[in-house]
């Protein structure tokens, strides 16, 4: 459930720590900096060592010209005098060469016990501790953004996502041990934010009226029936009385399906042939529930695309006759983007005062539900985790933060 959109979302974090904690590498010791400097210079006087030993050998050859060409049969090879030019020339530079190596060897020993301590300090303030900036942030948003866009997460929500993420850290000190931490806790709080939006106590509104009339609306498939009859099953279970109201009076086979629902969990249900005013039948509905004394209405209606006005319309006025309580939200946790637009068109026609997310157990991305969350910041009521009647998980918005993050 949500594997990919875990899998970036700690991508996100480790990268970031792995940003932070590399950019700045170690200060380099005093004492490797003189040791790399100073054999690389050649001492003055090993260098005039080797130029007066190239002037020998040239006045060498020199003087063997001449000889050689007019002795050539009286004397052999001028051997000896080679050897008298080379032995003195060879001595010299050999001490030269010495003194010069040695006088930098002095030196370097002198200085790491002057710089020791410094360089300590240094190392402690720049490895122990690292201040985050506003680079890092970007830098890391700019990397991971097209992996959260893959999870269907909109660039808005990825936008307020990375300004909350520099209000937490951007400034801030942190050491290098606690880095992936901290950056976690960071983002956990930010989805928090998102997904935190309150909850509705069902059970506490029965106890306060009679009955509680919900209206379940949504897009075309979004699995609005299946959701009525697995809240049905919740409430029963607790021991509030039901009564189903067939508000979906256009699609083919719609109340003969809620009615197989209520047969099968013995709920009551209020319906009208097909064509008949959708307002009309949950009126019907509310009215048989307030002369039983049942504690809930819940009103099915046509599935209808936020972008068709004349449905919308339609809507409207179902609301506008019935005031329900509650007006919820159903929506394919599968559907992607096209969350943060229905949840939006639905929300400034009707009002939403909830949502319902269904096929989460099969969504491997999930950035549509954060990107809906984070558009109008309404509570989830719950969400669907399968075809059967039990599949119906109450929304904890800190459970699901934490299992998100822990992936």
């Amino acid at each position: 459930m949500l594997g990919f959109l875990k899998k970036k979302l700690s991508e996100s974090v480790e990268k970031l720590s792995d940003k932070i904690r590399g950019k700045e590498e170690l200060p380099v010791p005093p004492v490797l900096e003189k040791k790399i400097e100073k054999p690389a210079e050649k001492p003055k006087a090993l260098e005039n060592a080797h130029e007066k030993k190239d002037e020998k050998k040239e006045v060498k050859k020199e003087e063997n010209k001449p000889e050689l060409k007019h002795e050539k049969a009286k004397e052999p090879k001028p051997e000896v005098r080679i050897e008298k030019y080379e032995k003195p020339a060879e001595r010299p530079a050999e001490k030269i060469v010495e003194k010069a190596v040695e006088k930098p060897a002095e030196k370097v020993a002198e200085k790491p016990v002057e710089k020791k301590a410094s360089f300590m300090d240094r190392l402690t303030g720049r490895v122990l501790e690292r201040k985050i900036s506003e680079d890092d942030i970007n830098s890391l948003f700019d990397e991971m953004e097209l992996g959260l866009m893959e999870a269907n997460m909109a660039i808005e929500t990825i936008d307020f996502i990375k300004a909350e993420m520099k209000k937490l850290l951007v400034g801030k000190q942190l050491k290098r041990g606690d880095i992936e931490k901290d950056i976690r806790s960071s983002l956990e709080k930010i989805m928090l934010e998102i997904f935190d939006q309150g909850k509705i106590d069902l059970e506490g509104l029965a106890k306060s009226k009679k009955p509680v009339c919900i209206v379940f609306l949504g897009f075309n498939g979004a699995g609005k029936t299946t959701s009525i009859a697995k809240l049905a099953q919740y409430l029963k279970n607790r021991h509030l009385d039901v009564v189903l109201a067939a508000g979906d009076t256009w699609r083919s086979a719609a109340i003969e399906q809620l009615e197989v629902h209520g047969n099968r969990l013995g709920i009551k249900v209020i319906k009208h042939k097909y064509g008949a005013d959708s307002a009309a039948v949950i009126y019907d509905a509310v009215e048989h529930a307030k002369a039983k004394g049942t504690h809930f209405v819940l009103a099915d209606t046509a599935g209808r695309s936020h972008a068709n006005q004349n449905l919308m319309d339609e809507l409207k006025k179902v609301v506008r006759v019935n005031k329900p309580d509650l007006k919820i939200l159903v929506m394919d946790s599968l559907a992607g983007n096209d969350l943060v637009e229905q949840a939006r068109s639905f929300d400034a026609a009707v009002g939403v005062d909830a949502m319902i997310f269904t096929k989460v157990d099969v969504n491997e991305k999930g950035g549509g539900m954060v990107s809906a969350c984070q558009a109008v910041k309404k509570p989830i009521l719950y969400i669907g985790t399968g075809q059967e009647y039990k599949d119906i998980e109450l929304f904890d918005a800190q459970k699901f933060v934490k299992d998100l993050m822990e992936g």
